[in-house]
């Protein structure tokens, strides 16, 4: 199974790390190409465009600027993000037989990216996929990064089992074309809920968490059976069968 997730705003490019090999990001040049459409922005424009506060942008503006640099530092994407469901991750705990299924069976979905493998090596940047950035090929990162992700996502279930675990958030997910995936593919999308007193509710900051968790349950337990995905039960988790669909898979606590 190909499993995708979403990058996380928050990186780390500074605490200690575990010894891994890394890999170049497969559309780099492309990654190059959108940061170098940007060097004529100005911070202000920066942050009209993410809807971010000028510090935030002024921290962009300097990554856009140094990303040609070859001091900017580097790290591989798994051990990069460092956002909530990363967390639920925890690369930095992999064994070598753990990282090696993750490099074959993951895929990060990235607004500067297109697509990462685990031990591909980034350097600092914020490009959120829905942000309204203009480029040859359209209006948006969608309509610029759209065909290649999707391309290269079918690529990867054609040569798996035509199983996608889709983990990544909405945002991410709609880069994918499934027009382009292969013919009698399966998508599966797990959603996480919790016991509330008015039912099951999906919490967000719960949910982001589960979805690192349950990337690193059918990485370390190698799953290549779809049904053993109901199997998981980190932190507390269990499958619904009653609330769940051939589409969507809901997990419960």
């Amino acid at each position: 199974m190909i499993i995708t997730m979403s990058p996380a705003k928050l990186q780390d490019f500074e605490s200690p790390i575990p010894s891994v090999e890394a890999t170049t990001p497969l559309y780099a040049k492309e990654a190059r190409e959108l940061y170098k459409s940007m060097e004529g922005i100005d911070a202000g424009e920066i942050a009209s465009l993410m809807n971010i506060n000028p510090q935030l942008a002024h921290n962009v503006y300097q990554y856009i600027h140094a990303y040609p640099l070859g001091k900017t530092p580097q790290r591989q994407a798994a051990l990069a993000y460092n956002g909530i469901a990363y967390q639920g991750l925890d690369a930095k705990t992999f064994s070598e037989k753990e990282w090696e299924f993750a490099q074959k069976h993951l895929v990060h979905i990235s607004g500067l990216y297109g697509v990462l493998r685990p031990l591909d090596l980034i350097k600092p940047y914020r490009l959120e996929m829905q942000i309204p950035l203009a480029n040859n090929k359209g209006k948006d990162l969608y309509a610029f990064w759209r065909e290649t992700i999707s391309k290269y996502l079918a690529k990867q279930m054609k040569a798996d089992d035509n199983v996608w675990i889709n983990l990544a958030s909405k945002e991410y997910a709609k880069a994918v074309d499934r027009k382009l995936l292969p013919k009698g593919h399966k998508v599966i999308t797990p959603i996480f809920k919790q016991h509330t007193d008015k039912g099951y509710k999906q919490i967000v900051v719960y949910a982001k968490k589960a979805r690192g968790m349950m990337t690193r349950f059918i990485i370390q337990n190698q799953l290549t059976d779809i049904e053993h995905l109901k199997g998981f039960d980190t932190e507390g988790y269990t499958f619904a069968p009653q609330l769940s669909d051939d589409k969507e898979w809901i997990f419960v606590r």
